[in-house]
């Protein structure tokens, strides 16, 4: 006579398993359309955001920039970063920029950025927030938001270079 083993002993410990394998996090509706590993169409993972960049930058004009480095981030590996920036300034010297990560495979991270600058003894401290609006690749539809914190220093007239973290949570 064979008996029937509890499927409850298994189940859960697939689910410890499967939930401390990561700090991820599956968000999305429902659907009857799978995808492969079991995912809906409409399936997004809320997975951390967060690396250093090293970057360089050059006026462009009096209040624009055109920023290049790389970057060490969580999920996209060694990227490079392509950004844009118009300075506004003022009493606060506000600035905004739209960037493109690239990660090592050609997937591309699409952001907007809006923070300030303030002097330092060495150049200025920056402080802002990062947000992703899509992309290419496995970052097509990418939403979040990271804190974004460095600081940057001028090497020439219109030159200068920086470094910056990012820290906080990606959708894709």
């Amino acid at each position: 006579m064979r008996t029937i083993r509890s499927l409850a002993a298994p189940a859960t410990f697939i689910a410890f398993t499967l939930a401390g394998c990561s700090g991820d996090r599956v968000t999305g509706s429902p659907s009857h359309s799978l995808q492969p590993h079991g995912l809906s169409a409409s399936t997004t993972i809320e997975r951390p955001w967060k690396g250093d960049c090293n970057v360089d930058a050059v006026f462009t004009s009096p209040t624009t920039l055109l920023i290049t480095g790389t970057c060490q981030l969580a999920h996209l590996g060694r990227t490079s970063v392509v950004a844009y920036q118009t300075i506004v300034p003022g009493p606060t010297i506000a600035y905004t920029n739209t960037a493109i990560y690239t990660a090592a495979n050609g997937d591309q991270l699409r952001t907007t950025n809006v923070g300030t600058a303030s002097p330092s003894p060495t150049g200025l401290s920056l402080s802002g927030t990062e947000t992703a609006v899509g992309g290419t690749g496995r970052f097509e539809g990418a939403s979040g938001t990271a804190t974004l914190t460095g600081a940057v220093r001028f090497t020439g007239p219109v030159t200068t270079t920086g470094s910056y973290s990012l820290s906080g949570r990606l959708d894709y």
